[in-house]
């Protein structure tokens, strides 16, 4: 919800904002430690089956987090301050 790309549902205005401050945090955080070469990942671990979804979604939380560490076993100086889904998309934002 923290990406201009999911705005068709609307409501929970507080949640997508905080959630979009911390995406516009990382883009700025990736700048500023390029040049020690330090990446900055940006991930999305998707609608993910928990009590905070009502036990809707998909994948389970142990699938979110393999997928997640496999993002940032990926993670490059080249793709840092990037905003990926932990299937490794980049939804547009």
């Amino acid at each position: 919800m923290g990406w201009m790309g999911d705005t068709t549902s609307g409501r929970m205005y507080g949640y997508r904002m905080s959630k979009a401050a911390l995406n516009a945090a990382g883009v700025s955080l990736a700048h500023d430690l390029a040049p020690r070469g330090i990446a900055v990942a940006i991930l999305h671990p998707g609608y993910v089956r928990t009590e905070m979804t009502g036990g809707n979604g998909d994948p389970e939380p142990a699938d979110a987090a393999r997928n997640l560490i496999a993002r940032i076993d990926e993670l490059t100086p080249a793709s840092s301050g990037r905003f990926l889904h932990s299937n490794g998309s980049a939804p547009a934002w």
